[in-house]
This record gives structure tokens, sequence and C-alpha cells, in this order.
């Protein structure tokens, strides 16, 4: 499954258990990341224990993309069957400022920034 336009594309790579973030997510609102949250949804639904997001060649997220990855995690925090993953990148220095945010709406969240 794939949400992609001009400048960004999020996949759910279902065998790899995997979501990956490329390009540049700078969606207006909330509601225009509703297709990527759908993804999200999907992604968790599938039965898989552990999920990966995979932030590294994502070159830019905004706030609304931020509260659209934390109201996600707070879905899979309340339904306690999946546990996730985020990967970042260190030589994107806004990542690992941004992403261990996403600590902070749920703790048991692995970061790895590498």
């Amino acid at each position: 499954m794939i949400v992609e336009d001009k400048e960004y594309s999020v996949a759910f790579e279902q065998t790899e258990q995997r979501v990956r973030f490329e390009g540049q997510l700078r969606l207006r609102s909330p509601r225009d990341y509703g297709p990527i949250l759908d993804l999200l949804r999907t992604a968790h639904q599938s039965g898989i224990d552990t999920l990966v997001l995979d932030f590294r060649n994502l070159d830019m997220l905004n706030s609304s993309g931020i509260g659209t990855m934390g109201a996600f995690l707070v879905e899979v925090r309340k339904a306690k069957n999946m546990s996730i993953k985020v990967l970042g990148s260190a030589a994107k220095r806004w990542q690992g400022r941004t992403l261990s945010t996403l600590k902070k709406i749920w703790p048991q969240v692995e970061l790895i920034i590498d």
C-alpha cells in the first residue's frame, strides 16, 4: 500500500513490517494527512507484532505530520497489540529532536537514530 504525491511517498511494506517515509511531508492540515493515517491504521490492523516507522529518507515533517504520528501512536498504545520502532537519521538534525517527541507520547517506542 502506498500514498504518494510529487513531494513525498509513504509506503507500507508488509513483508518487512515497515512504513517507509520519503521526501517532504508538509501538508497543510491534519485532515490532509488522512490518507497517510489510513495507511498507518492498515499497517496496525495487519496483525504484525512490531511496526517499524522508517523516517531515514524523510527530509521534512511539519507540525501537522507530527500530530498525525502522535495520534497514531495513541491509537496503538491504547490497543496494546503492537510495538513500534522508529528509525531516524543522524544526518538530518531535525529527526533527532522531532522524533524524540514521539517517546513522550508513548515511552515504549523504540527510537533508533543512526
